[in-house]
């Protein structure tokens, strides 16, 4: 059962108890839904930076979790003053006085660094030295992040000491606080339990499914000696179809061909544009250059029963917004072309879409935005926006996670300014390409089983600084209508339900005629069985 007794004043110990939550730091906040606020603050009252509006807390075995909300969108990694204190041992004595506790630690996520205080010592130390998480990694209004339960950030004492911490989170230029002065948060850990998380494959669920990978290679490192063996065991684990690689710089598309040919055996395809390289065992009928990134049209007949349009992207990195902005304008400018009758390929409505590739998606939102919706921002240059998904309605973003852990960065550098963040995208059409199973690989967070089971190395995703990214798709199998796998007697029954003209739900309407009818349930019973 989920208890909160709301904060009241300092001096009165308020404490906060919550179950523990199976929360994932990948951006996405829905796993939060059911954890109440342990402080909230009227928007207004702060200008000149972050006005809070509240802060939540949970926890599992592994992490302490933290959820953010502020009243209009900021870059949690820069350009703020934001401070958080964590009280680890309850003692106003210890650590740095401020606000009425005695911190251990001082959080400056604006900075990407903090300091630990312990024993009359300070400590410097970066995202790395109490394994902080955030996301997401671009510009918004609600952030989640996590700090390690095992921390020791000065390699020697640990973080957290006992069973609670209080808490406390300023801004430092305007002052505004959360939860106001005179009070603070207190934190109790393991009360409930979190289930036990759900670890994904890496070999594939289904053999006949079509298997893209996304992984930015760093510099060539596949061809260095160094480093070759690491990515031919991520690649030989994974066994992909459709590899999308960026940062091959100096060696050219053939010789990346050859390299994945004496790395997985077999035939292959390949186009490349500057540092984008697809290789596909599967023909590329044709491909395109769009600014710095690969468009490619692969005939993946055989696997989805139709073609499928790869734009194999690598924006422009750090803080270079109006860069990354103008090549998603172009991107999404050429995917218009693409469909339309006379453009670019004149495709059909069923030949799915997907944007693969390092997007570099740091600082603002707004390049993410025109990614998935369509709304071009330089609408003069590249012209009007257009809903891209073929049915008419948005992109889908692939939002994954590593295989055995409840994190979802795509890219990690322990000893970067930068903590760990989503920079890596699978972005598709949903209305025609089905997405079955995805993951994340970092090796370096798997068990010994794991690793063991599917020929891998602790080390081999240090490869690289971008982790291999991995989703398995199949042909949209529109009769499926409770999208379990196979067209059986529920579907059936629904389909009947709704019978006639749409009203409250059309997704029984097969032939897209308006009307669920005879016509909708012949398909329907054409295609009984497994998807």
């Amino acid at each position: 059962m989920h208890r909160i007794l709301f904060l009241t004043a300092l001096f009165c110990q308020p404490i906060v108890w919550s179950d523990q939550q199976p929360i994932c730091i990948n951006g996405v906040l829905e796993d939060w839904d059911n954890v109440e606020a342990a402080a909230t603050d009227p928007i207004g009252d702060s200008t000149g930076g972050p006005d809070f509006v509240a802060l939540t807390v949970a926890d599992d075995d592994h992490n302490l979790f933290l959820k953010i909300e502020a009243s209009s969108s900021f870059d949690l990694s820069e350009n703020n003053n934001l401070r958080l204190y964590l009280d680890t041992d309850l003692n106003a004595s210890t650590g740095k006085s401020i606000g009425g506790i005695g911190a251990e630690l001082e959080w400056r996520p604006g900075e990407r660094s903090g300091t630990f205080f312990h024993a009359g010592n300070e400590t410097f130390l970066y995202h790395a030295d109490i394994t902080f998480r955030g996301q997401p990694t671009v510009t918004s209004h609600v952030f989640e992040g996590s700090i390690s339960r095992s921390a020791t950030p000065d390699g020697q004492n640990p973080l957290f000491t006992g069973s609670s911490v209080r808490l406390f989170l300023q801004d430092g230029a305007n002052g505004d606080r959360i939860p106001n002065s005179g009070s603070v948060v207190t934190y109790t850990f393991d009360v409930g339990s979190t289930p036990l998380i759900e670890k994904r494959s890496v070999p594939r669920k289904q053999i006949d499914e079509l298997r893209m990978i996304t992984h930015n290679v760093l510099n060539d490192r596949p061809f260095s000696n160094q480093w070759q063996d690491q990515f031919f065991r991520q690649w030989i684990s994974v066994r992909p179809d459709i590899l999308h690689l960026q940062e091959i710089y100096s060696h050219s598309t053939q010789e990346t061909e050859e390299l994945i040919e004496n790395c997985l055996g077999g035939t292959w395809f390949s186009a490349g544009h500057n540092d984008c390289k697809t290789i596909s065992r599967y023909p590329i009928t044709g491909n395109w250059s769009i600014d710095g990134n690969l468009a490619v049209l692969i005939d993946t007949t055989a696997s989805i029963g139709t073609p499928v349009l790869c734009i194999n992207a690598h924006f422009p990195c750090c803080s270079n917004d109006e860069g990354r902005q103008e090549e998603a304008d172009a991107v999404m400018a050429f995917i218009r072309e693409a469909y339309q009758p006379g453009g670019a390929l004149n495709l059909g409505n069923d030949v799915p879409v997907l944007i693969a590739g390092d997007l570099n998606l740091v600082g603002l939102a707004r390049q993410l935005e025109t990614l998935i919706t369509g709304d071009i921002a330089d609408n003069d240059w590249f012209g009007p926006d257009f809903l891209p998904d073929p049915d008419g309605s948005y992109l889908q973003n692939t939002v994954s996670r590593l295989t055995e852990q409840r994190m979802g960065y795509t890219w990690r550098s322990d000893n970067s300014w930068f903590w760990p963040g989503h920079l890596d995208y699978m972005i598709y059409s949903d209305s025609n390409l089905q997405r079955s199973h995805d993951f994340l690989l970092d090796t370096r967070e798997m068990s010994l089983d794991e690793l063991e089971g599917n020929d891998l190395e602790e080390q081999d995703s240090s490869s690289s600084d971008h982790l291999l990214f991995c989703v398995d798709f199949r042909r949209v199998c529109r009769a499926d209508l409770d999208s379990n796998g196979d067209v059986g007697f529920d579907d059936l029954i629904s389909l009947l339900t709704f019978w006639g003209p749409c009203q409250s739900d059309c997704s029984g309407d097969l032939d897209n005629d308006g009307t669920i009818g005879f016509a909708d349930l012949v398909e329907l019973i054409s295609n009984w069985g497994s998807c």
